[in-house]
């Protein structure tokens, strides 16, 4: 999933959003806050969200999938 490395991994090895917005309903962007994330075998992938000032809020995705701890 992703680039293959696990959100872990971070900037340059795992895959990422930022800045995410979403559309109200009077169709203006607006700013995500307190995002839920689920991965639900992190021995296939993970997933890791935060906030920064630069890239607003943000997560971090991925895994290898298919390996010796992921059937």
């Amino acid at each position: 999933m992703g680039s293959g490395h696990f959100a872990r991994e971070g900037f340059g090895k795992s895959s990422y959003f930022r800045n995410l917005q979403i559309v109200d309903t009077d169709n203006s962007l607006m700013n995500v806050q307190g995002i839920s994330t689920l991965a639900e075998n992190t021995n296939c992938y993970d997933i890791k969200s935060s906030y920064s000032n630069e890239w607003g809020t943000y997560f971090y995705y991925g895994g290898p999938g298919n390996n010796p701890q992921c059937p």
